[in-house]
């Protein structure tokens, strides 16, 4: 299956928090990725039928989560700490965050301001969820601008040595599940493959250890500094 674009409005460089700009980035994805194969493997009048069955003329509400000023200012604080780390210099080595401080984090920074009434994200165990709502603008010979692709995503994603992997295990779009060949291409792809092309990103992944989802948790490790050579 080709690379699905990326919607216009996702900025192509995602900056701020490598980890929750990758999730970002995965769910929106995979869900363009879904336009894109109606358009390579159907005829418009086909298609058009599936358009109508997984788009809708209404975006769907999207949640959002309470955090104090002061519970903001401690995850920061501990986001800096973890990217001095990063940088060689003296920080806390691992980064633990849970679903309702991405999205905290999501809904607080400016470079995310686009997405917080469009995207939600939940862990469950070791699996993310990601819920969308994303205005979708015309497509080729498909009309979709004054449409939405209303979805949830199940994710599953990892990093051991030094290869990153973000794949699907499922997803519905509205009340529907995708066709069986849609979601058995999908599952094929690794969608970080996109984030890595972005030279920053992959220097900021070549400094980690690990990312693993465990227990409702996303635990991010960054690798141990390298000791000086002695003279």
């Amino acid at each position: 299956m080709s690379e699905p674009p990326l919607p216009p409005e996702l900025p192509k460089k995602q900056r701020g928090c490598l980890f929750y700009g990758l999730i970002t980035l995965a769910v929106v994805l995979l869900l363009a990725g879904i336009g894109t194969w109606l358009a390579v493997r159907y005829a418009l009048k086909t298609a058009s039928g599936f358009i109508d069955q997984y788009t809708s003329t209404n975006r769907i509400p999207i949640e959002s989560v309470a955090i104090s000023q002061s519970e903001l200012k401690s995850l920061q604080e501990r986001l800096t700490s973890f990217n001095e780390a990063l940088e060689g210099r003296p920080g806390a080595r691992e980064l633990v965050l849970s679903a309702h401080e991405i999205n905290a984090l999501i809904q607080n920074d400016p470079e995310y301001a686009a997405l917080k009434e469009k995207l939600f994200i939940m862990i469950e165990g070791d699996q993310i969820k990601g819920k969308l709502s994303m205005p979708l603008d015309d497509l080729g010979p498909f009309k979709l601008k004054g449409r939405y692709l209303n979805g949830v995503a199940i994710l599953k994603v990892s990093l051991e040595n030094g290869a990153l992997d973000v794949k699907l295990k499922d997803v519905r779009v509205g009340d529907n599940s995708l066709p069986a060949p849609l979601l058995s291409e999908l599952k094929k792809a690794n969608f970080s493959q996109e984030f890595q092309k972005d030279p920053e990103a992959r220097r900021t992944i070549e400094k980690l250890e690990s990312i693993k989802v465990k227990d409702g948790k996303i635990i991010i490790r960054a690798k141990q500094p390298e000791k000086p050579e002695k003279p």
